[in-house]
């Protein structure tokens, strides 16, 4: 198995992205949506409705933030990539349209204050399941959506599409981008995982198989992938978890933390901190009935609970780290947000009822972010993107148009 980059020339095609591995790694991986006219949309800061915040526990509560439910109108959008404080880009989906599902791309060059559209490849522009964006800089990004994924080199001028010649199971790979290289991460039932890791400048793709971690027993697997450095952190999920670390180019089986069901999310900050968000339901088994972070300062060999985030399992939890300090957790419908490293959380955003989840989230700088809330269910769902200046304590709804 392989992967085939085919030339060719899409005019203002945009690119999608995932996480990369480095250079020197035998093999590497990590991690986690119509079209319209040329315009260009100014994002405005609505304030927001203030309630008195839910603490989860003692922490000078910042003030939360209660939705109005949007209507899904305009831009939707469904996930979020930035490259620097100033540079980002917006995947998502424009109503009503035409020929639905009518897929756009927004980007920003002044830190999300005001949006211009951004050309789409017309493959993605239709397709029907969402999908994400990645850039790893002004030049090498990657944009997925169905199982189709663009690669461009030259900031979007020219875009290939890149041919992932695994299985039927495609669509629960992912792509990750590290310091010098970009890597996808595909896991196969009956089979072992596969990592393919290509330069970020260019479709040279190679392949490793000999991964020592299972593909479960699901049929459902799919696998993330984290690279810092000379390590790598790999997980596959088929409803239980396992995982296998790289360090100095050998693989080896992973213990993950949280118990069988493994982290509902789990985030590599450095080569030696690695956060792992607990309370993920499944049939195996968790090592506590909460919703808990769990932290290491080992590169993962050990970790030791640093907080707790509610009383009982999430279904849906994410984690978006600003950097070891500030942290924001998704629990449905609501985000958490952390001063101390997780050792205390608050609520400070809450959307207008239980359907609703985080889809995407990023920190340009420490105190700088966005998070993409999305309403489930519903074939037209609505999104919203929310952004922060101060690191989580308050969130503040932007429009893209």
């Amino acid at each position: 198995m392989g992967l085939r980059a085919n030339p060719v020339v899409v005019a203002g095609v945009i690119g999608v992205g995932v996480p990369v591995l480095a250079a020197g790694l035998v093999a590497g991986l990590t991690i986690n949506t119509g079209e319209t006219g040329p315009d260009a949309t100014t994002s405005t800061s609505e304030p927001a409705a203030t309630g008195p915040a839910t603490t989860a526990t003692a922490l000078p509560s910042p003030t939360a933030t209660t939705a109005v439910e949007p209507e899904a109108v305009g831009f939707q959008p469904d996930s979020i990539t930035f490259i620097t404080a100033e540079e980002g880009w917006v995947l998502g989906r424009v109503y009503p349209c035409d020929t639905e599902p009518c897929r756009a791309l927004r980007h920003t060059t002044d830190g999300g204050r005001t949006w211009q559209q951004a050309p789409l490849p017309a493959p993605l522009r239709t397709a029907t399941k969402t999908g994400w964006v990645k850039f790893a800089d002004a030049h090498n990004g990657w944009i997925r959506a169905d199982s189709k994924l663009f690669s461009t080199h030259d900031g979007g001028t020219t875009w290939r599409p890149v041919d992932l010649d695994v299985n039927a199971v495609v669509d629960a790979w992912t792509l990750s981008v590290s310091e010098d290289g970009v890597h996808i991460a595909a896991a196969q039932p009956g089979e072992k995982t596969v990592l393919f890791s290509s330069p970020l400048t260019s479709d040279s793709w190679s392949e490793t198989t000999d991964i020592p971690v299972a593909s479960g027993g699901g049929p459902d697997p799919s696998a993330s992938v984290t690279v810092i450095g000379s390590r790598a952190w790999l997980v596959v999920a088929n409803r239980t978890q396992a995982g296998a670390r790289l360090v100095d180019g050998t693989w080896s089986q992973w213990k993950l933390p949280c118990g069988g069901n493994g982290p509902a999310d789990w985030h590599a900050l450095s080569e030696r901190r690695v956060l792992a968000l607990c309370g993920r339901p499944g049939p195996g088994t968790n090592d506590t009935a909460t919703t808990h972070l769990m932290t290491s300062t080992d590169g993962g060999v050990t970790f030791t609970e640093t907080g707790q985030l509610a009383a009982t399992l999430s279904r849906d939890a994410a984690l978006v780290p600003a950097d070891a300090t500030h942290l924001v957790a998704a629990l449905g419908e609501h985000l958490l947000t952390s001063t101390d490293g997780g050792a205390t959380w608050t609520t400070t955003y809450t959307a207008p009822d239980q359907g609703w989840t985080e889809t995407s989230g990023s920190f340009v700088s420490d105190t700088n972010g966005f998070v993409i809330m999305t309403r489930t269910g519903a074939e037209h769902h609505a999104s919203i993107l929310l952004a922060t200046q101060d690191a989580g304590r308050t969130w503040t709804p932007v429009t893209l148009g």
